[in-house]
């Protein structure tokens, strides 16, 4: 079993980065989302990979403008669990967080779509904990009809 010496404290700011960038995604503050991560930071899953804080943070603004994720009102949510910290000292640590997205379907039905585990590398960066390296591997996917846009979540 890896070791874990990680102070309760340091334990709990990353408990507050992991829920952090959730909020961040699902109001579309790419701004704040990017700063989640050290500046080299990396974010990968099976389709893609962004490194560094200025690709993450075009990719998101992307995701916003085409209405994936930052709409009012939200038709999608992110819920995360609470995460594993399975080893970790004062200056980094490794994590696993489950992580499910809620979304209206195509009627109007909110329906959990997708599920997630977050792999994290996560470091002390200027005294803030901050993402090293995500790795986002999906899961499960429902085989559900087409999702609701941004603009049929406004007209309802």
């Amino acid at each position: 079993m890896p070791q874990n010496t990680m102070t309760p404290q340091d334990r709990l700011e990353v408990m507050e980065l992991i829920g952090r960038y959730q909020r961040c995604i699902d109001s579309g503050d790419y701004d704040a989302y990017a700063e989640n991560f050290v500046p080299d930071g990396v974010v990968e899953w099976a389709n893609g990979v962004r490194h560094g804080r200025a690709e993450i943070r075009d990719w998101v603004k992307e995701m916003v403008g085409r209405g994936q994720v930052g709409a009012e009102p939200a038709f999608l949510r992110h819920f995360v669990g609470l995460p594993y910290i399975h080893e970790g000292n004062s200056e980094r640590c490794a994590a696993r967080t489950y992580m499910v997205i809620f979304q209206y379907d195509a009627e109007g039905k909110v329906a959990a779509n997708t599920h997630w585990t977050y792999i994290d590398d996560i470091v002390k960066h200027e005294g803030r904990w901050l993402f090293e390296k995500r790795y986002m591997q999906l899961d499960l996917r429902t085989q559900s009809p087409a999702v609701a846009t941004a603009a049929d979540a406004a007209g309802r």
